[in-house]
């Protein structure tokens, strides 16, 4: 049986490590050492298994009971961070990736959102109401099915809302999550969930009501939590996995995520096994690659039928 765990997410979401590595955790941008995360359990992977979405900025290392098996990294996607280790404000970080006519547009529309609107920023993080809490992610499902259907491009986290609702809660609580929002008056515009891990923040899910899109909300939301991670001491913003324009004109360090394979030498099954993902991987790589898989052919838009007909009459609190 080939097992896959995702070694970020394990990271962030679950708080564990997968158990072939040490908690000798490192951030190699800013030095920082991770304090010791629990293991998940081993499971019975036979003679081959698999741990994705491992990030090269983070020195990991195995432990030595992983010895016995051998290992093979294969190059996946291309992930996106802003390195806040110099900086003081949002606007120096944004000094340094932008034109001064840039900064200027981008303050003048935020400008402009603040007089026209009653706008407030708020970052839920360490305490919020329980009912507050409830309104937020009803209004944050409100926008995603609304994005979804104007872009119609799959959301895979619409089906399984019911679950991120029970799971950050407490999360927010021990500050490992919060709910970035910015309010005209008492109604949410915009909202991110984003997940802390030592200095490192990151970027999950963010929306905003494209009904205020004129105002540059993207900008005026990453400039918001620019500013409160700074403030918080957090030196890494990290956008995760993929490649979009917005990742792209924010982040000032991109990095690769690989996924690394385990097998035992000695076993036949495991060889070929191993060799067969491998091959499998570096050839989907190769297609991210040329761009055709993620820009010519997007499974995204493919699966988007399918899953607007599975949302019709769904109730995320009751699925």
């Amino acid at each position: 049986m080939t097992y896959a765990s995702g070694f970020t997410f394990d990271l962030f979401l679950r708080r564990r490590l997968h158990p072939y590595y040490s908690n000798l955790l490192r951030n190699l941008i800013t030095d920082k050492e991770f304090a010791p995360m629990p293991l998940s359990s081993l499971p019975e992977t036979g003679s081959f298994s698999m741990v994705t979405d491992v990030p090269d900025y983070l020195d990991v290392s195995l432990k030595m009971e992983s010895n016995q098996l051998k290992t093979k990294k294969v190059k996946q996607y291309q992930g996106f961070l802003c390195d806040l280790s110099d900086c003081e404000t949002a606007l120096d970080y944004m000094s340094t990736k932008f034109s001064k006519k840039s900064i200027k547009n981008i303050r003048a529309k935020k400008r402009q959102l603040e007089t026209q609107y009653n706008i407030v920023y708020k970052n839920h993080y360490g305490e919020i109401d329980r009912e507050h809490y409830d309104f937020l992610f009803d209004r944050f499902y409100d926008l995603l099915k609304k994005r979804f259907d104007e872009k119609k491009i799959q959301n895979r986290y619409l089906l399984v809302w019911k679950t991120y609702h029970e799971l950050v809660y407490p999360m927010i609580l021990r500050k490992e999550a919060s709910l970035f929002a910015i309010y005209d008056g008492e109604e949410p515009i915009a909202l991110a969930l984003d997940f802390y891990v030592e200095d490192i923040s990151f970027g999950y899910i963010q929306v905003f009501d494209a009904e205020y899109q004129k105002y540059y909300m993207g900008d005026v939301f990453m400039m918001e939590r620019l500013d409160w991670l700074l403030s918080h001491t957090f030196k890494i913003f990290d956008f995760l996995m993929g490649e979009t324009y917005y990742k792209i004109k924010w982040s000032n360090h991109s990095y690769t995520y690989h996924h690394q394979l385990f097998y035992k030498p000695n076993s036949l099954m495991g060889n070929l096994k191993m060799q067969y993902v491998k091959a499998k991987l570096q050839f989907k790589q190769y297609l991210r690659d040329k761009g055709i898989l993620g820009k010519l052919f997007s499974m995204d838009r493919l699966l988007y039928r399918r899953m607007s007909k599975k949302l019709k009459g769904y109730d995320w609190k009751n699925p």
